[in-house]
């Protein structure tokens, strides 16, 4: 196929039949609810989504999604998130995929993100070798995943003493404060836009917040997630999560993961995943005690 025969423009809503038929011959399953909550928080607020198709004589024959987050990965700078690619079979390897990541790299540019991330099952080779010829590396992240099963807890443990509830939009500057603290930094319209997600965005809300002595001592923003990364199954993926310095070693932080797991088996979502930095020992020691181990999906990043 000639480039020029192809027409690559933004995803909408005109064109989500022929992506989520697409999807699904490339999946084998189909993914409508992932595809139409994009379209739905793309209308709500466009300046956070970057997705486009390629097609050729009307029809469509590739797709490319991307989820622009301020403050994620330990940067200040936006990053533009791949959670959705597809070509199809009789027109991958013509330059498709290619144009669609160029429409995506210089529209990221403009919105100043500094970097394009991604995940990628280790056995896809020819998906990890398209991204590798789009200029893309192995990031120093890791994916780890566990399924709901109850988290593994000492009998004399009292975390169920502790208060866990909904999170609610009230709790922001409380999450801010306990951030901050973490972090050394003020990620504020980062957190600010994932309570905005887990609240407008989830169709189930699973983050949390614990309290003690009537404040906020922690916090866990989770989602139930309907197929990004090519995953036609539903998935629990946890963003970000804290605890007060001052309750540190206090059992707060498994008293959350311990309610989160609950909440997830109840709602019959068999797996829960999260991505964290390598060097962040203290928070992979947690994860690790915590039952999570890593995934078969690799973490890689393309700096623009």
């Amino acid at each position: 196929m000639s480039e020029k025969k192809c027409q690559i423009q933004q995803l909408q809503e005109s064109d989500i039949d022929q992506v989520i038929a697409l999807d699904k011959n490339l999946g084998g399953s189909p993914r409508p609810e992932f595809f139409n909550k994009r379209l739905q928080a793309m209308s709500r607020s466009p300046e956070t989504y970057i997705s486009y198709v390629a097609s050729i004589k009307g029809q469509v024959c590739g797709f490319l999604c991307a989820h622009v987050l301020k403050g994620e990965f330990g940067t200040h700078q936006p990053v533009a998130v791949i959670d959705a690619l597809g070509v199809q079979p009789g027109e991958q390897g013509s330059g498709v995929g290619m144009m669609l990541m160029n429409a995506l790299k210089d529209e990221a540019k403009k919105r100043g993100c500094g970097t394009l991330q991604t995940q990628a099952n280790w056995h896809q080779q020819e998906l990890l070798a398209y991204f590798s010829n789009a200029g893309f590396a192995l990031a120093a992240r890791n994916v780890l995943t566990r399924d709901t099963s109850p988290l593994a807890l000492d009998e004399d443990d009292d975390i169920g003493l502790r208060p866990v509830r909904s999170l609610a939009e009230s709790d922001l500057n409380s999450i801010r404060r306990i951030d901050k603290h973490i972090t050394n930094e003020d990620r504020s319209d980062y957190l600010q836009q994932k309570v905005s997600e887990v609240i407008s965005d989830s169709g189930i809300r699973v983050s949390m917040v614990a309290e003690q002595d009537g404040m906020v001592a922690g916090f866990i923003m989770a989602r139930v997630d309907y197929g990004s990364f090519g995953r036609a199954d539903s998935t629990a993926v946890v963003d970000t999560l804290g605890v007060g310095p001052e309750y540190k070693g206090s059992g707060i932080g498994s008293a959350l993961m311990a309610q989160l797991m609950d909440n997830l088996a109840s709602l019959q979502v068999e797996n829960v995943r999260t991505e964290v930095e390598w060097e962040n020992f203290d928070l992979n020691r947690f994860l690790a005690s915590s039952g999570f181990r890593p995934a078969q999906e690799l973490s890689l990043s393309c700096a623009l």
